[in-house]
């Protein structure tokens, strides 16, 4: 039998496999279920009949099982030998193992030491590992992003390229979009805390835009020289760097100036050319072979004036497209035509001084009026140099023409008015008068200006109201001259006044223009027509010696009275009223004056005729005789 302290030292010595297998083996209990089963079937194996003999099979059995455990016994007992001396040899090799793990722990306890003091001297250069690891990594993590920070935030090498250099094309003004873009995406980063490097992007962006539009401006200023020629085409690599410019408006202030100076001294030749030389192989002549005709000569310059305008309103929107700064493309316009305003002046006021006939400095004067209004519809500075010279000219021609108008008055005036001739009409000089007024109202009514602004002349006050302020002093002289002549009676002072005031009317009655003057002239007519009218009754109410004024009538008197009226009535002498206002140019007025002046004549008489019939009886036969109806006087008158 094994001893328990040997399998308990055996167990504890065989830690690995076998010592488990061995344990398992030691520690099976021999009564167990498997072995009673395995007894059980052996025991069968001697149950066999009871032989000849006649022993007693229960007895042969019992003997049997007698026997099998003696020999299961020895048998035991022999495995257990033979185990025990097997465990020996395990308890050897156990032995050998646990010697070989005692050397395995000593060299691992030592090899544990060197690790240990391996680790311990290599622990710092781990770390530094570590850190440099770690620094590596960084290190490509930010050599990632500045490549992608240098990609958006920098300017390509041949973008770079392409702004220094020389040619302007699409990929030049593409560089300049990259640079604005560029520019813009660092200015969002500057928003974001304190970036050095976005500053100094910027600040090397910012340098590069410069020197990119101060390249493209000594571009633009070089392309603008060629523009001085008449037939200079407008590149659209031009239009679009002008365009480009408008974000820098000192550039474009710089590019304009040029652009302007170039045009100016284009179209001073050309309109210097178009006065002496005319056009290609003398087609159309020369505009100075005019100037002998003073409203043509103004004219066609300035309908030059207004065709190189719009030409070069045209040029200016070919050049900027649409205005985007609309004040900057008219003054760029101004400066162009400022080279036409000097010869312009000089010409047009050596025309309008050589000029004496008002009909042709009217016209001078509605054409530089009407081109005036026409330049200041293309929203020309007021204060430029052409549209001073333009507003200057039609001050000069208006003052000439009503200068002119003036005097043609005062020598009317002079050659009218000197006396009243006896036929009381008007005065001849009058006639020539009204006759260039007449023309020059013509004029003024069919004038384009007149139709585009009847109220307004660029020049000065309407050409209407000096005529209508020159008619009513024809009327306050024709009033002086007839009260200065003291061997005019009182009627045939309004008569002249009526006789200037009818052909005044007369030649005021066709223009819409004098249509407010007529107005109120009208009025005067009738009120002269009304004075006239008292004053003939008056008058010859003295020449019928009849006592109208008489408070009371006297009855010695009034045969004497009647006697005198009736002849006067009946030798159709100083009662003629038609005769008295004969001399009235207007016939159908002076019928309608001796009408009204009869009508009451006979209301005056008719008074009278009542006071002497009212004093009744106490008159003579003889005043009854001599005193006539009213009917009869009217009949007679």
């Amino acid at each position: 039998m094994v001893s328990t302290s040997s399998v308990i030292v055996a167990d504890k010595r065989a830690p690995g496999m076998l010592g488990r297998r061995a344990q398992q083996i030691v520690q099976q209990p021999l009564d167990g279920p498997e072995v009673r089963s395995a007894l059980e079937a052996l025991a069968s194996c001697y149950n066999a009949p009871s032989d000849s003999t006649g022993v007693d099979p229960d007895l042969n059995g019992l003997a049997r099982h007698r026997d099998v455990r003696g020999d299961m016994q020895a048998r035991g007992s022999q495995m257990d030998a033979e185990f025990v001396q097997a465990l020996g040899a395990v308890e050897a090799a156990f032995a050998g193992l646990e010697r070989s793990v005692d050397e395995l722990d000593g060299q691992c306890s030592a090899l544990r030491t060197q690790v240990n003091a391996a680790l311990r001297t290599t622990a710092a250069a781990a770390e530094q590992a570590g850190a440099l690891a770690d620094e590596r990594r960084e290190l490509s993590t930010r050599l990632s992003l500045a490549s992608d920070f240098l990609s958006r935030f920098s300017l390509a090498d041949a973008d770079s390229e392409r702004l220094s250099g020389s040619v302007v094309d699409s990929a030049y003004f593409a560089a300049l979009d990259r640079v604005a873009v560029t520019r813009a995406e660092c200015q969002k980063l500057l928003g974001v805390g304190s970036q050095t490097a976005a500053h100094e992007l910027m600040r090397e962006l910012s340098a590069q835009e410069d020197a990119a539009y101060a390249a493209l401006l000594r571009w633009v200023m070089a392309k603008a020289r060629d523009l001085a020629s008449d037939s200079a085409p407008v590149e659209p690599q031009l239009r679009h760097a002008l365009r480009r410019l408008h974000a820098h408006p000192a550039l474009l202030d710089a590019a304009a100036a040029e652009i302007a100076r170039a045009r100016r001294e284009a179209v001073g030749r050309s309109f210097v050319a178009a006065l002496v030389r005319g056009g290609v192989g003398g087609t159309p002549r020369p505009i100075d072979a005019h100037a002998g005709d003073a409203p043509r000569y103004v004219g066609d310059m300035l309908a030059w004036a207004h065709q190189a305008c719009a030409e070069e309103g045209e040029l200016l929107d070919a050049l900027q497209g649409p205005p985007v700064q609309g004040q900057a493309d008219r003054g760029l316009l101004a400066v162009a035509l400022e080279a036409v305003a000097r010869p312009l002046e000089l010409r047009v006021a050596q025309a309008v001084a050589e000029t004496r006939a008002p009909a042709v400095l009217f016209r001078i004067d509605s054409l530089l009026s009407f081109y005036a209004t026409l330049f200041a519809a293309v929203r020309l500075p007021a204060d430029s140099a052409f549209m001073a010279t333009v507003h200057g000219l039609c001050s000069s021609a208006h003052a000439r023409l009503l200068s002119a108008l003036d005097a043609l008055l005062l020598d009317a005036i002079a050659a009218a008015f000197d006396r009243v001739p006896p036929t009381l009409d008007a005065p001849p000089p009058l006639a020539a008068l009204l006759a260039v007024v007449d023309d020059i109202l013509r004029l003024h009514e069919d004038s384009i200006d007149q139709l585009s602004e009847p109220q307004h002349t660029v020049g000065g006050a309407p050409v209407a109201d000096h005529i209508a302020r020159m008619l009513d002093r024809l009327r306050t002289e024709a009033h002086a001259a007839a009260a200065d002549d003291t061997a005019l009676r009182a009627y045939e002072c309004t008569i002249f006044e009526l006789n200037v005031l009818a052909p005044l009317l007369d030649h005021a009655v066709p223009f819409a223009s004098l249509a407010c003057w007529h107005s109120a002239q009208e009025a005067s007519h009738t009120h002269l027509a009304d004075t006239l009218c008292r004053q003939l009754v008056q008058l010859v109410k003295e020449k019928s010696h009849l006592p109208f004024e008489d408070a009371e009538i006297q009855a010695d008197d009034l045969p004497d009275c009647l006697a005198r009226f009736n002849h006067c009535l009946k030798s159709a002498s100083d009662l003629d009223v038609a005769r008295l206002v004969a001399r009235l140019a207007d016939h159908g007025l002076a019928r309608s004056i001796a009408h009204r002046v009869t009508q009451m004549f006979v209301e005056e008489y008719a008074q009278l005729y009542a006071r002497i019939n009212f004093l009744g009886e106490s008159l003579p036969p003889a005043v009854t005789a001599l005193l006539l109806a009213p009917e009869t006087v009217a009949t007679l008158l």
